[in-house]
């Protein structure tokens, strides 16, 4: 199995940040993009490496979620990330779509695979496992090297700018 999850960084990063979400969770999709701003320019100085995970939590507003999962291409990261960019990017426009409406368009815009990749249902289950060992009760969930970050507020993407600038004063 591949791993199961997007590494983006140098992998002896000094700050680790890793992250689970949900393609079809709006508080993923503003997080995301939060992060999007603060992120990149850690890791472009390699102080920091982002991990994601992509978490088919069992609720059923998150279901077109786990069929974006389904079809993300492991083996090519550098695709994947673009679909996820561009559908975290664009998810009012299809957060609406029936499964079949969304599976047309994951096929016809993206140029991924009619039938979900098989190997990508061990993965959801390793990331799974991963979250019910380290306690991920919501997404999106936040951990910083190891250490999962606990959120004053419901929106957490407000709080992230100020973990950001801890951790990289605290171990870059």
């Amino acid at each position: 199995m591949k791993q199961p999850y997007f590494l983006i960084g140098p992998e002896d990063a000094p700050v680790t940040f890793e992250i689970f979400y949900n393609m079809s969770c709006p508080g993923s999709a503003i997080f995301y993009k939060d992060a999007k701003k603060l992120l990149p320019p850690l890791v472009q100085e390699g102080k920091a490496k982002v991990i994601l995970y992509f978490y088919n939590k069992p609720r059923e507003e998150l279901l077109l979620g786990t069929l974006v999962h389904l079809s993300l291409q492991y083996d090519q990261p550098e695709k994947s990330l673009r679909i996820i960019d561009d559908l975290f990017e664009t998810q009012e426009e299809w957060l609406h779509l029936t499964q079949h409406e969304l599976k047309d368009l994951l096929v016809s815009k993206y140029d991924l695979e009619q039938e979900e990749i098989e190997e990508n249902t061990e993965i959801s289950l390793a990331v799974t496992a991963e979250a019910i060992k380290r306690g991920v009760k919501s997404v999106p969930t936040l951990f910083i090297n190891g250490e999962k970050c606990t959120f004053k507020e419901r929106r957490i993407y407000r709080e992230l700018p100020k973990y950001v600038e801890e951790a990289v004063h605290t171990f870059a």
